[in-house]
């Protein structure tokens, strides 16, 4: 899968504990996260349906990839020209329901000088696909009041 990878920097999160394993491997889910993350924000839906594992799309109501797009594409409202997508770090996660076990990470879409202040944080499980590729399972968006750290990451997980 080709797509546009964002060169914003890593943020980091609030505990330490495992990075997932394998650097290399790591490294390819984090660009995974971002890509996936910039594809919706460019709105590439082909590219984030693509992204998702055929179990997150299925959950959707989307068999194939193309339903996938019919269902999230919406009207473009904004254009975001400056927009940034960060991403903390990887972190391994259990198990979870339909959810494989993977790896799980932040990924903080700011919306830049069109819309000030928006700031948009999503916990994201990534799983292993065909070859080195990663793909998200599991999107849950963070409630600040509740943190946007590695804890808030593996509780959001673990509650949807």
């Amino acid at each position: 899968m080709a797509m546009a990878v964002s060169v914003a920097g890593c943020g980091g999160d609030d505990d330490s504990g495992s990075d997932g394993g394998n650097k290399d491997s790591t490294t390819a889910a984090i660009e995974a996260a971002r890509a996936f993350q910039q594809a919706q924000v460019d709105q590439d839906w082909e590219a984030a349906c693509e992204a998702r594992t055929e179990r997150l799309r299925q959950s959707m109501g989307a068999d194939t990839i193309a339903e996938c797009v019919e269902i999230t594409r919406a009207p473009r409202i904004r254009d975001y020209p400056d927009a940034r997508v960060t991403t903390g770090k990887a972190l391994e996660v259990e198990a979870f329901g339909p959810h494989p076990a993977g790896l799980a990470l932040r990924v903080t879409f700011e919306a830049g000088t069109v819309a000030p202040g928006m700031v948009v944080n999503t916990a994201l499980r990534l799983v292993p696909g065909d070859g080195s590729a990663w793909l998200v399972d599991q999107a849950v968006n963070l409630d600040e009041s509740m943190g946007t750290g590695a804890k808030a990451v593996r509780a959001a997980l673990a509650r949807e």
